[in-house]
This record gives structure tokens, C-alpha cells and sequence, in this order.
């Protein structure tokens, strides 16, 4: 599990009886100043490098590992950017560059940059702050980073629902501790992939290993996919959505009357999405659809490719022997019939047709082999193809 910096200091403070802010605001030396307007969920996004520098001579993590363990730590493998100048040369970058069911542009444009609170990919409009239940009744866990954006549904470790913080510690706080909720086998899977990427740098699909930045990219812009109306795509892509929805249960787009990047949707319609994109993903794989995509061949499996069974083994290599009984046998036919005869003159000369070469194949065949000289009559012969002017 990648543990976001604001857990992490979290449990740090508990030890000391203190809480995030006081442990940030008063122990960091001058680095301290730096964050006296900052809220604790802004550690998650880009704080300061000096706070990380104080915090990393404090507590012995390496500078790279506390980075890591933030937003920005994440670019550009995540998101390309946490301040973009431009959300809509953003979002046609980073989800409409590529495709994935749909074929290359068939996805056309959308305004995102006119959604003012469009931050960029995967972070969300709203902040989510979700846990585990079973990771929160332990002290010595943590929350993730990727649980605070609309990216995984699941603690991959108990196969469990994220469910909000609040009402998790309430629940705890009642004595009546929430119970695991089992997610979707497909939804599972998904989120397996994304912490296989973050654990590993590369996600292992049917059709081949990407490395995590493409595998975020790449489920961007199938969530964008799933998302748009069948209307406004090609006959084979609008079958393609339709059967992916239809897999998942659900209506088309879940219900989604009116296009929004997916950041901008509430949290049910996001986790729509994802279950979609896990079910197109599932389908691409068992070639019960045809992604058409520019990424399209890594989700699906290649074609079956027939490989050649070998010789067989109890045949024997033609002996020296055998083939010089082959050729004799051939010429004492050349002998007795003209076309054979004519046929073994056109193999002798099929890479030198020239008229020197012709002439001194047929003279071999008549003094040497005892081929007649009638049978090889040069006005019997067919005409050669002239090479093209």
C-alpha cells in the first residue's frame, strides 16, 4: 500500500499525543512557517520541499520515499501536471491522445476546459477521504494515497469497499465497528491491476506488460469511452458500448444524461464507470468484443498463430544415395519423353535464361545425359516472359 503523507504524519502525531497540525506547524523548524495556512489534506498535493526535507532529517525516510507519498511525487506518471495552464490541451493529451474500444478520433471533443474546477485527470472536483475498515482498526495502518481519488473502489489486501472516513471512525467511536462490504469480482480485478502498477511500475495485461503510466492513461481514457453517449460513435463502436453495459447490468453510462469529465461526476456514477471499464476489460480479454483502439491491443489477447509442427521424426534425411537414384530415375524419363526432357532444360536455366546458358544446358543434356537431340528442338521450347521495360 502507497501511504499518503498526511496518514503517515497522522499516526506519527498520535504518539505524541498531538494532531497533524501541531506536529507540522511547531516541529519543523523554519519549515514550519511554510505551512502555517496549509490544511492537512494539502500534505497529500504538493507541499513544500523544505517540509519534506525537515520531516526527512526527523524521522530517518529517505527525501525520495516521503515525495513519493504525495500528488506531485506522481508526476508525471499519474497526471501530467497538478497546475495545468490549459485544462482542455490537458485533457485531449492525456485522454483523448489515445483510444482504446473506440477507433483512433472516433471520440471527436468535448469541452473539459470549460469545467472550471477541472483540475486534471484522476483528481477529483470534490475531496474523498476513504479508508478501509479493517485497515482503520488497526493502528499500525495507514490510508493510501490512491484512496483519495476516484481510481480504486477497493482495498485490494481484504477485498473490501472504501468507505468514508467519517463514518468508519463514527462507527468504531459507537462501539459497532463497520463490516467489510465484498466489492464486484470484476471491480476487484481492476483495482489488483492498479496496485500491481504502483507496486510493481508496469501492469501485466493479456496482450502485453505497460508501464504504469501508460496503464493510468490508458483506463482514463476507456472511463471516458464508457462514459459517452452510443449516438455519437460509428455502428461497430455503439454494439461495442452497448454490450459493455449491458454486461455490467446496468443502463447505458449508468444514467448519464449529459457529458462530464469523469473527475466532475458524483462518486455512484464514478464507480459506474470504473465497473464498466472492469467489465469491457473482462470482455476485450475472453474476445467477446474487439477493442479498436491505438491501446486496444494490450487489452486483448493476439490472435491464436498456428506454429509449425516440426518433421516428422520417423522419416529419415534423404541419403546421398537416394537422391542420385532420384536423378537418374528422372533422366532415364528425360530420355524416353520430350516434355520431361524440356522441363529438366527450363529447371537448368529458370535463373539464367540467357541464350549462352540455354544453348550450354542443352548441349550438357544431349552429350552427357543422352537426352535426344529432337526432344530439346529450341523452336519447341515455350517463349520466356521478356523483364519489363
Amino acid at each position: 500500500m502507497l501511504e499518503s503523507l498526511s496518514s503517515w504524519l497522522q499516526r506519527i502525531a498520535q504518539l505524541y499525543g498531538l494532531s497533524v497540525t501541531d506536529l507540522v506547524r511547531h516541529n519543523l523548524g523554519e519549515a514550519s512557517a511554510q505551512l502555517a495556512d496549509t490544511a492537512e489534506e494539502a500534505l497529500d498535493w504538493d507541499p513544500p520541499i523544505a517540509v519534506l526535507a525537515a520531516l526527512a532529517e526527523r524521522t530517518g525516510a529517505e527525501l525520495g520515499q516521503l515525495r513519493r507519498m504525495t500528488m506531485a511525487g506522481w508526476v508525471p506518471w499519474l497526471t501530467d501536471t497538478l497546475a495545468p495552464d490549459d485544462g482542455q490541451d490537458l485533457f485531449d493529451t492525456y485522454v483523448r491522445q489515445d483510444s482504446v474500444l473506440l477507433a483512433p478520433g472516433e471520440a471527436g471533443l468535448n469541452h473539459a476546459g470549460r469545467w472550471r474546477s477541472w483540475k486534471g485527470p484522476w483528481l477529483p472536483a470534490q475531496p474523498m477521504r476513504r479508508t478501509c475498515p479493517l485497515c482503520a482498526a488497526a493502528p499500525e495502518r495507514g490510508t493510501a494515497l490512491t484512496w483519495r481519488l476516484p481510481l480504486m473502489v477497493s482495498c485490494v489486501e481484504h477485498g473490501c469497499r472504501l468507505e468514508p472516513v467519517f463514518e468508519v471512525a463514527f462507527a468504531a467511536s459507537q462501539g459497532n465497528p463497520m463490516a467489510p462490504v465484498p466489492v464486484n469480482g470484476h471491480l476487484a480485478a481492476l483495482d489488483r491491476r492498479t496496485q500491481q502498477g504502483l507496486a510493481a511500475g508496469a501492469v501485466a495485461l493479456p496482450g502485453r506488460s505497460v508501464h504504469v503510466g501508460v496503464w493510468f492513461r490508458l483506463l482514463r481514457t476507456l472511463l471516458d469511452e464508457v462514459s459517452m453517449a452510443p449516438s455519437r460513435v460509428g455502428a461497430r463502436s455503439r454494439a461495442t458500448l452497448e454490450h459493455v453495459w449491458q454486461a455490467t447490468g446496468r443502463p447505458v453510462r449508468a444514467g448519464l444524461t449529459v457529458w462530464r469529465p469523469y473527475e466532475q461526476l458524483d462518486w455512484p456514477l464514478q464507480e459506474a464507470m470504473l465497473h464498466a471499464a472492469a467489465v469491457a476489460l473482462r470482455l476485450a480479454a475472453d474476445r467477446r468484443i474487439t477493442p479498436r483502439g491505438t491501446l486496444g491491443p494490450a487489452i486483448a489477447e493476439p490472435p491464436h498463430e498456428r506454429v509449425y509442427d516440426g518433421d516428422d521424426p520417423r522419416r529419415r534425411p534423404m541419403a546421398a544415395s537416394d537422391f542420385a537414384t532420384a536423378i537418374n530415375a528422372w533422366l532415364d524419363t528425360a530420355r524416353a519423353d520430350p516434355e520431361t526432357a524440356r522441363h529438366m532444360l527450363r529447371m537448368l536455366t529458370a535463373f539464367d535464361p540467357s541464350p549462352a546458358n540455354v544453348a550450354k544446358q542443352r548441349h550438357f543434356l544431349i552429350s552427357q545425359a543422352g537426352v535426344p537431340p529432337e526432344f530439346l528442338r529450341l523452336d519447341l521450347l515455350p517463349p520466356r516472359p521478356h523483364a519489363a521495360e
